[in-house]
């Protein structure tokens, strides 16, 4: 009698149960991964904003550090805009004599432009900028000027913005430039408050 060998191939596939089975389940998993994403990214989009404001005040203490000279960085509130503001000395219009004494030179003029623009992302707005703890430096509307000094002798200043029911807000140490960041508003009472952050 012969023996019959048998040769048992391997599933060259999937078969359709299967295929279906796996895309329910990436399906479910990249629903569930939309709907976290969807949730976090007002966070992230109100961090950013924090963090691009913050590094402009920073630019702005480099630069003024670098030409000796204040440099203003400019809120327009309502609008959810900003900008550096540089001084460029204007040429003098008066020709002095060429053996004119130094103490009688007029002191350079100077005229501050933008050189830098941007606004906050979609939706993160303004809350205020805090530039003392009295009632009056506590700006909500309009444009806010703040004062980046070379010398480290700038304003303590605090920002606050919000992105729906999310409030952040940044502290700029006027003496040290240290920059902190809350993801809470502010108060003027906190202008000075040094808790180590």
């Amino acid at each position: 009698m012969s023996k019959v060998s048998y040769i048992r191939r391997g599933r060259a596939g999937f078969t359709l149960i299967e295929l279906i089975v796996v895309i329910m389940i990436l399906t479910l998993i990249t629903g569930l991964a939309i709907t976290k994403l969807d949730f976090l990214v007002p966070k992230y989009r109100l961090r950013a904003a924090t963090r691009e404001t913050a590094s402009v005040l920073k630019q702005a203490r480099s630069r003024a550090a670098a030409i000796g000279r204040d440099i203003y960085v400019r809120i327009h509130l309502s609008e959810g805009k900003y900008e550096m503001l540089v001084p460029f000395e204007v040429e003098s219009q008066v020709v002095l004599p060429p053996d004119t004494p130094p103490e009688l030179i007029p002191p350079p003029e100077y005229r501050y432009e933008s050189v830098f623009q941007s606004e906050l992302p979609e939706k993160v707005q303004f809350v205020n900028v805090i530039l003392g703890s009295e009632s009056d430096q506590t700006i909500t509307s309009g444009n806010a000027q703040i004062r980046i000094s070379p010398f480290g002798a700038s304003d303590h200043v605090i920002v606050n913005f919000r992105l729906e029911d999310r409030d952040a807000a940044i502290r700029l140490n006027g003496l040290t430039g240290i920059i902190s960041f809350f993801e809470e508003e502010k108060t003027a009472s906190e202008l000075l408050e040094d808790k180590g952050d």
